[in-house]
């Protein structure tokens, strides 16, 4: 029979890894890292809430060292978390009742957040020149207008995703930009998407 020492030492030890929203990702001060383990998190963990905290964390750090092109890859995995499967799935009813980490944000404009934040990473991505960032971003707030039910929005995005992918295509002939297996062009792989919404 256990005695009471050793009862108390198991509780506690229950206690701590509940607590542990992040258990099996390494603890890091790598912004960078950081931002890898939350895509790890929400995209193939289905584990949300330590993310949230990750990417956080490491805004904090960007901001705090000046890394605007970090910064911005941060914003964008923000944008790519709030529109996430996994909040609207397993995890809707823990945000509906709680809501995020970002204090304003809440399940109904979680959609508004995504937004939000990838507007904020295309901004940094603009003043820096970065086309080929900028191109995905645009179209994954179309992808978000769209998943909104928003489809005059998400056709304004991917018309501009176009006209950028056009411009980094002129100003650097040498690089292509990566686009899935049978599409040459961002063009042709973003006919799909316009035909599909009949954008004007």
């Amino acid at each position: 029979m256990y005695n009471l020492k050793t009862i108390i030492s198991i509780s506690l030890i229950s206690i701590l890894l509940s607590g542990c929203a992040a258990m099996g990702v390494h603890s890091t001060n790598d912004p960078d890292q950081k931002i890898n383990d939350a895509y790890m998190l929400f995209d193939e963990q289905q584990r949300p809430l330590p993310a949230e905290r990750l990417i956080r964390e490491a805004i904090t750090i960007y901001k705090a060292n000046n890394n605007m092109l970090g910064l911005a890859e941060a914003y964008r995995a923000y944008g790519f978390f709030f529109r996430s499967g996994v909040i609207g799935g397993k995890y809707h009813k823990h945000y509906k009742e709680r809501g995020f980490m970002e204090k304003n944000a809440t399940y109904t404009n979680r959609y508004e957040k995504s937004i939000e934040y990838f507007k904020k990473s295309a901004e940094i991505y603009k003043q820096n020149s970065a086309l080929d960032k900028l191109t995905n971003i645009y179209l994954n707030m179309g992808f978000t207008y769209e998943f909104a039910g928003l489809p005059n929005k998400a056709c304004k995005e991917y018309k501009r995703s176009i006209v950028v992918s056009q411009t980094f295509a002129r100003q650097n002939p040498n690089i292509k930009l990566i686009l899935p297996k049978g599409y040459d062009t961002h063009k042709e792989y973003m006919k799909p998407f316009l035909d599909r919404l009949i954008c004007k």
